[in-house]
């Protein structure tokens, strides 16, 4: 994964966001970041820009309990999306909720990658230099 130098963030707390900016660019000093507060910005992002069959592959870690439009129904979204545009993500669920049924769904949505705990942390960052 160790060519991966684009990430997303999609948390409606501009503070979280801030925090995991610094600690992907603490391990990926030249990654291109973007960050959303509003869930349906970043979706529309995402639909525009990965669409492109020239897009890049990119770590999108999306939070699960936003307000108007949670990670879950963000996730519907793109399972209806064109493949190549599931193709260019690599999506982890970053969130606070240790729910197992969150747990779970995410283990069995194969769009997505893995569930990750707040914080994230720069040994979970690290790991995706391997």
């Amino acid at each position: 994964m160790s060519t991966i130098n684009k990430f997303i963030l999609v948390d409606y707390d501009s503070i979280n966001n801030m925090l995991n900016e610094f600690i992907i660019s603490s391990e990926f000093p030249d990654a291109e970041i973007i960050a959303f507060t509003l869930p349906l910005k970043g979706l529309e992002y995402i639909l525009s820009f990965y669409g492109n069959m020239n897009a890049k592959k990119t770590i999108l870690f999306l939070d699960i309990n936003m307000p108007k439009m949670s990670g879950w129904d963000f996730m519907v979204q793109i399972e209806k999306a064109d493949a190549v545009i599931k193709e260019n993500l690599i999506i982890y669920i970053l969130s606070s909720s240790i729910n197992l049924a969150d747990i779970n769904k995410a283990k069995e949505n194969p769009n997505i990658v893995g569930y990750i705990e707040k914080p994230l942390t720069t040994e979970f960052i690290q790991s995706l230099k391997v």
